[in-house]
C-alpha cells in the first residue's frame, strides 16, 4: 500500500506488485497438483490401469467443438478447468510421454508467458498423437487449433483416445473401461451404421424422396 493524494478521501491505495500474480499462479498450481494426484490414482493407475492405444487407423470421428456437446459434458468440464490433467492423460494413453511430464509441461507452458513456445511444442505432440491414431498429421491446422482453440482441441483429442481404448471418464475421476475386443466390435458396427446411413441418404437424394 502507498499513501493516496492529500486531497483524496482515501488514506491509501493498493500498489500493484508482481507478487500478486505469482501468488495466484502458485495457488492455482497447488490446487491443480492436488487434483492431478487424485486423478492419477483413480483414472491412470486404477485398478484397472488405464490401457494404451494400439496402432489404429481411420479418419477423425469427432469435430473440434464436439466436446462442448451435452453428451460429452464431462470431457468439456475436464478440458475447461483441468486442461493439464487431460493433456497428460492423452500423452500417457498414446505412449508419447508419461502422465506427469505431460501434465506439468502443459501447466507451466499454458499458464505462463511462454505460451508461444508451448504452441510449437504442443503442435509437435499433437502430430505424434495423430500418427499414433493412424492419421496423417496436418501441422498447420494443429498449430492453429493449439494457438486459438487449445482446450477444445485437447477435448476432441481426449474423445478420440477414449473411444479407441474403450474408456468412459466422468466427473469426478470415475472411469469405466470396456474390454478392447468389445470396444473394437462396437466401433466396427458404428462405422458400418454410418456407411449405411450415408448410402440411404444418397439413395433418397438420387430418387428424389422428401421433395
Amino acid at each position: 500500500w502507498i499513501p493516496g493524494p492529500s486531497n483524496s478521501d482515501s488514506q491509501c491505495v493498493p500498489e500493484n506488485t508482481p507478487t500478486t500474480g505469482v501468488s495466484g499462479w502458485l495457488v492455482s498450481g497447488i490446487i491443480m497438483l492436488i487434483f492431478a494426484c487424485f486423478y492419477y490414482k483413480k483414472v491412470i493407475k486404477g485398478p484397472p490401469e488405464l490401457p494404451k492405444v494400439n496402432d489404429a487407423s481411420g479418419p477423425r470421428r469427432y469435430g473440434l467443438f464436439e466436446c462442448c456437446s451435452r453428451e460429452n459434458r464431462d470431457t468439456c468440464l475436464y478440458s475447461a478447468f483441468c486442461l493439464p490433467v487431460v493433456a497428460g492423460k492423452n500423452y500417457y494413453a498414446t505412449g508419447i510421454c508419461g502422465f506427469w511430464p505431460g501434465c506439468l509441461l502443459t501447466f507451466i507452458g499454458t499458464y505462463s508467458p511462454f505460451y508461444c513456445l508451448t504452441v510449437c511444442i504442443r503442435t509437435l505432440l499433437a502430430n505424434k498423437i495423430e500418427e499414433k491414431l493412424g492419421r496423417k498429421p496436418d501441422c498447420l491446422m494443429n498449430l492453429v487449433y493449439t494457438a486459438f482453440c487449445f482446450p477444445c482441441d485437447v477435448g476432441r483429442e481426449s474423445l478420440e483416445i477414449d473411444s479407441e481404448i474403450g474408456a468412459t471418464i466422468t466427473c469426478c475421476c470415475n472411469v469405466t473401461l470396456t474390454p478392447r475386443v468389445v470396444a473394437e466390435v462396437t466401433q466396427a458396427f458404428e462405422k458400418v451404421e454410418e456407411k449405411i446411413e450415408r448410402s440411404c441418404d444418397k439413395y433418397r437424394l438420387c430418387s428424389g424422396d422428401g421433395h
